[in-house]
Parts: structure tokens; C-alpha cells; sequence
């Protein structure tokens, strides 16, 4: 069973919701429809760690990094209705791997569900789900509790939008029952309906997916018990490694233990050197600047607390020479040694 808060809230280990890694696909589709509103990727992007080439291949990125992506979206479109519908119609099933191929093979729309909250740690969703039955109605809820007022109607719009998606995919077709609802009074300026493809009723007590009780007992075309298991096993697997501490701090901890060598640092979290960069370009950094984080704070806290000179210093942060280690200072700090607003503290 994965980690999981109230309502089917996706978390790490540490409980922060937007701290769990996730593939790049929920990046991309928001940068795709940033460009058809005229926003450039770049500014999507910007103050985020994630550059435009990390949106190819099996970039990983966090939680928070896609909020941020979100932000920089919502306010480059100026909070425009329908951006996060949009945004939704891009996250098709298939951009889900392995945790949407199992969706498919579930028994019934109930056990997909299931199934889909269980594991919802390895969507891109950054609300969380609930499912609520009563008076003859299932709901699907979007908890967007936690979310900032301004990011509100966007991740709304878009986990809606994803979620009836889904649904469509995995029956084939909408239930003739089904329609959505929104807590929000409707936007002239967008044909829900039309995104939706179902009915949409507005100014509702919640923001959910509602259809009748017997569709979650229908049968899914593609079940599959044995290919589901197998799913499923990959899905604990895959789970496991996204609930694990970020590879960029594990490496910080291993270079303050002095261990600097790129090879060195993979064996001990058990990579390759190759895999190590994957992880921490996926991250939005790379060892160099690991490295660099670590030893400016490191030569910081010799200057002030330790009262080392600048050639003690060189020598205990593995340098060559005081010169060869100025030179980097001056590239952490824009500033030299003798220069900075620390050197006070010790002269």
C-alpha cells in the first residue's frame, strides 16, 4: 500500500505532497498549451530547475516543480478558463506508463479506481481524489484543499478534465449517466460541454465526476488478472523508488562526507554514473553544482566559525592551490575570500 493522506492525497515519505518525483508529461502538456496562448517556454519554465531539454526522454521532476510550471502558466495567461481543460485533454492514458496500462486491465470501473487512488502517487496529479457514494450516485472528488486560491480553478479544470478522460478510455465510451460538476459559477467564455464531452452543472457543493452507482460494477473490456499483477508489482516497484529521499540530497550528504568522484558517489547509492546524472538533471541540477553548493557552504563556515586561512581552506575542500580555490569562490559568490561580507567575522 502506497503512502497516502486524507481523501487519496498523494505524499512521500515526509508527508509533502508536492515533494513526490513524477515524470516530465504533466510539464510538457502545460508548456505545449502555454505556447498556443502565445507563452514561451521559457517563461513557463522560468525559476523552476527545469530547462526546455529536460521535457524529452525520462526527466524526472517533483511536485513543487510542477506547481511552479503551473503558476508561471496561469499567470502568463492571465487565469484564462479553460487553460487547465486544455491542459487535462493532453494527459491521455498513455502518458500514465505503467499505471495506466494497469488501469485497463482492471475487472471492473470500481477496482480502476480503486486501483487509479491507490497508486495515485505515480500520476501527475497534485490534488488529491475521493470517491463518495450516496443516494444512488458515485463522486469522484477533487480535493483541491491545500491549493493556493489562484492555482484553484487551473488544477481543478485539469484533474476533472484528466479524470473524465480516463474514464472515457478505460469503458470505450462516457457513461450516459455521467456529468461534472464545479463549485465555480460557469465561464461564458468556455464550452465545458464540448471539452467534457458530458454534461456540466456549476455553482455545485463540490468539484467532481458524478455518475450512477451501477458504473462502477461495469466490466472493463481489456481485464486482464494476469497482466494486472503484473502491473501492479512494477507499480509497488516504481512507487518505492519515488518515495525514496531525492537522489540530490543523498549525493550532498555523501559529499560532505568528503567523497567527491562521480564514480564513488554512484556506487554508494548503488547507480551508475550514468544513471546518477539522470537523476539529478531530472531533479533540475547536476553533480557540479552539487559540488559547488556543498564546498561554498563549507568554505563559509571555515571562514567564519573556524578562523582557517584561505590556504587551509583550499587544502581541506581538496583543491590544488589558494588560487585554484579563488577562483572558484569567485564563482559561487561574485566576490573573493578576502571580499565577502563574512570575512569580518574572522579577520
Amino acid at each position: 500500500m502506497p503512502p497516502a493522506g486524507r481523501h487519496g492525497r498523494p505524499v512521500d515519505l515526509s508527508g509533502h505532497p508536492q515533494r513526490f518525483r513524477r515524470g516530465a508529461a504533466g510539464v510538457r502538456a502545460m508548456v505545449e498549451v502555454g505556447a498556443e496562448h502565445g507563452v514561451d517556454a521559457r517563461k513557463c519554465l522560468h525559476d523552476t530547475g527545469i530547462s526546455p531539454a529536460m521535457l524529452h526522454g525520462d526527466t524526472v521532476v517533483s511536485g513543487t516543480q510542477e506547481l511552479a510550471v503551473a503558476a508561471n502558466l496561469v499567470t502568463a495567461t492571465g487565469s484564462a478558463s479553460g487553460v487547465g481543460l486544455a491542459v487535462g485533454e493532453r494527459l491521455s492514458l498513455r502518458a500514465y506508463g505503467v499505471w495506466g496500462f494497469a488501469m485497463l486491465t482492471c475487472p471492473t470501473v470500481r477496482g480502476a479506481v480503486e486501483f487509479g487512488m491507490r497508486y495515485l502517487p505515480l500520476t501527475y496529479a497534485v490534488t488529491g481524489l475521493d470517491m463518495r457514494v450516496s443516494g444512488g450516485e458515485a463522486s469522484l472528488i477533487v480535493d483541491d484543499e491545500g491549493s493556493s486560491a489562484a492555482l484553484r480553478p487551473f488544477l481543478v479544470e485539469r484533474e476533472i478534465a484528466v479524470t473524465a478522460g480516463i474514464l472515457r478510455t478505460i469503458l470505450g465510451e462516457s457513461p450516459p449517466s455521467m456529468r461534472v460538476e464545479f463549485r465555480v459559477p460557469r465561464a461564458v467564455s468556455v464550452d465545458y460541454e464540448k471539452a467534457l464531452r458530458t454534461p456540466v452543472r456549476f455553482d455545485a457543493p463540490h468539484n467532481a465526476i458524478v455518475t450512477d452507482i451501477a458504473v462502477l460494477d461495469l466490466p472493463l473490456p481489456q481485464s486482464d488478472p494476469l497482466t494486472m499483477t503484473v502491473c501492479e508489482r512494477a507499480c509497488r516497484s516504481l512507487l518505492s523508488e519515488r518515495c525514496s529521499p531525492c537522489v540530490a540530497q543523498n549525493v550532498r550528504t555523501i559529499i560532505a562526507e568528503g567523497v567527491t568522484d562521480a564514480e564513488l558517489i554512484a556506487a554508494r547509492l548503488h547507480l551508475s554514473a550514468r544513471t546518477l546524472r539522470r537523476h539529478l538533471a531530472g531533479e533540475g541540477t547536476s553533480l557540479r553544482h552539487l559540488l559547488d553548493e556543498v564546498r561554498r557552504a563549507k568554505a563559509i563556515e571555515l571562514m567564519t566559525m573556524h578562523r582557517l586561512s584561505v590556504e587551509q581552506i583550499a587544502l581541506r575542500l581538496g583543491y590544488a592551490d589558494a588560487a585554484t580555490f579563488i577562483r572558484a569562490f569567485r564563482r559561487w559568490t561574485g566576490t573573493t575570500p578576502g571580499a565577502h561580507p563574512s570575512r569580518h567575522k574572522w579577520s
